[in-house]
């Protein structure tokens, strides 16, 4: 018994050997079921079991993505840039964004205009550089108390000489040119030239004073001495002009007013009587603190104000012109303000060509820019860089600038030494070139200093302004005496024609020579164009809206309900001016434009703006068919007339140039026919 148990565990250990592999080999094969399978982030376990039921587990480590870059943009200098990864195992995506590079610029200027370009690969960007500041001092406000002091005393010495003077007598008094009287009168003369000078510097301190304000509109310190030097002048030359019949008065009328007619004696007494007239000067501030009201307010503001502001301020003009001597202020204005050989009764017939000629050619020019589409982004940027982008940071529409400016050199006097090109990169870097936040452009000469600068304001800086406001610095440049002792007398109408003429040769210049595909070209010259007609359009709406105002009688489209009470009143202007576009054919385009408050900046001059974008249409048109060097030569001698006769009028000066009067109906048929069949 025991022997045959021995071999029955003989038997079992032996089959048990074999199960456990001595005999035999496991044979493990792969289960899915209970295996695990790895990913990018987490361990897989994979899983072998033999048919002895025992099981092999090996662990596999999680692989990680395999991220591959699925898109890329680069950053540039004021864009983000991203890389969008995608693994290549998994599908997960990771964003990245990438910082703009920022510009970098150039560490001195080597463009034209003081301008430094932007290094970065594909960059057109450039930066204005810090100017030369040669004319620091000249253009820094600095008006004293002690200043207000010396004028004073300046004052009361020469008040005290003519007080001390004998009356005058014709038979005692009478002009010489050597003799005891002359050399008393040299004396008073030398003080008096002092005074004047003083009151000079004074109008100068107000002019940069407005400058500083206009730079920093956010800085009460500014706007307050804006104000009181607004008031200070008004006040200063007011009491300059007292001393005009105590001259007359004195034994030395025959040598102050030497050269004079009795006419013409009588009419500077009339003058200066009004201007020194306390009621004068009291109209004279009270529409100082209406203007720098208006100035000071937002645009909101502005327009819910403006009624308001705009009803006062008309009515003192008209009090004040009638202190002058004159009906109203358009009279006034038109032939003393603005220095125009035609009067506001006149633009009635120049009214009717622009209705019958241009209104169709603006409506024309309207449509198509409203209508223009099919650009590319290139394209856009391209147009935005000439129209709207600023000339200080955008390299090739700067440059652009630079190369036209280049070709407009003076050749009818050889004697003035100095071109275009010279003065606009002076201008750029000798400090007497402002930006600032008031909206607006400008340029205008400082009195005491001769002078001229140039103001950019916000929105007011791309190249077309730059080009506009240069053709006003060239021609104070040329005209106004800064290399000799010139200073012509000029009317507005032409000054203006010195800047829009710039815009539209410049644009000539810019249809033959930039290197644009076609879209940009045609966006470029539909919006220069638009807005030189608009100018033209504008000006006589808002001409037409300021002569319903001053003289409070309409006659034109709903004169029945506007005139209803035989007036005009606040609540009305809106209804008048929209009346006043509808019969001019520009409703959709200008409806609300006299609420920009022009009518209280500027009263009245807008029309030279009109008559001056009409009369240098023409050379568009020249440019176009004639020729750009022929347009370029008649543009140069709305300049370089004074060489030739500085006392022309403007229509000799449009003869001189080889161009049609925008008094001639004949120059409104050619602008419509050449605009409605090119």
């Amino acid at each position: 018994m025991k022997k045959v148990l021995s071999i029955l565990l003989i038997v079992v250990f032996v089959l048990s050997l074999v199960g456990c592999g001595i005999f035999h080999e496991h044979e493990f094969v792969y289960s899915e079921a209970d295996s695990t399978r790895v990913t990018c982030t987490s361990d897989g376990v994979e899983v072998k079991v033999c048919s002895c039921g025992e099981k092999q587990e090996t662990v596999i480590p999680a692989t990680g993505h395999d991220m591959q870059v699925a898109m890329e943009s680069k950053p540039t200098c004021t864009g983000t840039g991203s890389i969008d990864y995608k693994c290549a195992n998994c599908g997960k995506m990771e964003y990245n964004n990438i910082e703009a590079l920022g510009h970098s610029y150039e560490e001195s200027s080597t463009e034209p205009s003081r301008v430094k370009r932007c290094l970065n690969e594909g960059c057109t960007s450039c930066m204005w550089g810090e100017y030369e500041s040669k004319y620091t001092e000249q253009l820094t406000f600095h008006f004293t108390k002690d200043d207000e002091a010396a004028l004073d005393a300046k004052y009361d010495e020469v008040k005290a000489m003519l007080d001390a003077a004998a009356k005058y007598d014709p038979a005692q008094h009478a002009y010489a040119e050597t003799g005891e009287l002359a050399e008393a009168y040299k004396i008073i003369d030398a003080v008096h030239t002092e005074l004047y000078d003083m009151v000079m510097n004074a109008m100068s301190q107000k002019q940069l004073a407005e400058i500083a304000y206009y730079r920093d509109m956010k800085n009460k310190e500014l706007e307050e001495t804006h104000k009181y030097m607004m008031d200070y002048q008004t006040a200063v030359v007011a009491k300059f002009y007292t001393l005009s019949r105590p001259f007359y008065d004195s034994c030395y009328r025959d040598f102050y007013y030497y050269g004079m007619t009795e006419e013409e004696i009588n009419a500077f007494l009339f003058d200066s009587d009004a201007i020194s007239n306390p009621e004068y000067t009291a109209l004279k501030e009270r529409n100082n603190a209406i203007e720098a009201e208006f100035l000071a307010l937002s645009a909101s503001e502005q327009k819910a104000k403006l009624p308001e502001l705009y009803a006062e301020f008309a009515d003192n003009n008209n009090k004040m012109a009638n202190l002058m001597g004159y009906d109203n202020y358009l009279e006034y204005a038109y032939e003393n303000v603005y220095g125009r050989d035609y009067t506001y009764e006149d633009v009635a017939q120049l009214s009717e060509y622009v209705k019958t000629y241009l209104s169709p050619v603006f409506a024309s020019v309207y449509k198509t820019w409203n209508t223009l589409s099919g650009y590319t982004q290139d394209d856009l940027d391209k147009y935005y860089g000439q129209v709207q982008k600023p000339f200080f940071e955008v390299l090739d529409g700067n440059t652009l600038v630079n190369d036209y400016v280049d070709l407009l050199a003076f050749s009818s006097n050889p004697d003035k030494s100095f071109s275009f090109s010279d003065e606009f990169n002076k201008l750029m870097s000798d400090g007497n070139m402002f930006r600032g936040e008031y909206e607006g452009a400008f340029v205008t000469t400082i009195y005491s200093e001769k002078l001229p600068i140039a103001y950019f304001g916000k929105g007011y800086d791309n190249c077309f302004t730059v080009v506009h406001e240069f053709g006003h610095y060239m021609n104070e440049v040329y005209s106004a005496g800064l290399y000799d002792d010139t200073d012509y007398s000029q009317s507005y109408d032409l000054l203006e024609m010195h800047s829009q003429g710039n815009e539209l040769l410049y644009l000539c210049y810019l249809e033959e020579h930039a290197q644009y595909p076609e879209v940009a070209f045609t966006l470029i010259r539909t919006h220069a164009l638009v807005n030189m007609l608009y100018s033209g359009m504008a000006g006589f709406t808002v001409d037409a809206f300021e002569q319903a105002i001053y003289l409070d009688h309409y006659e034109g489209l709903g004169a029945d309900e506007i005139m209803a009470d035989g007036t005009i009143t606040a609540d009305e202007y809106d209804a008048l001016y929209t009346n006043i576009c509808t019969e001019y054919g520009v409703a959709d385009a200008l409806d609300g434009y006299w609420e920009f408050g022009m009518t209280i900046t500027s009263p009245c001059y807008y029309v030279s703006y009109s008559v001056s974008a009409i009369s240098v249409l023409q050379l568009y048109e020249v440019a176009k068919t004639d020729g750009f060097e022929v347009a370029k030569e008649q543009y140069l001698k709305l300049f370089t007339y004074v060489d030739e006769n500085p006392e022309m009028g403007m229509n000799d000066i449009l003869g001189y140039a080889g161009m049609l009067s925008f008094k001639d109906e004949q120059l409104y048929v050619s602008l419509n026919n050449y605009f409605l069949k090119k």
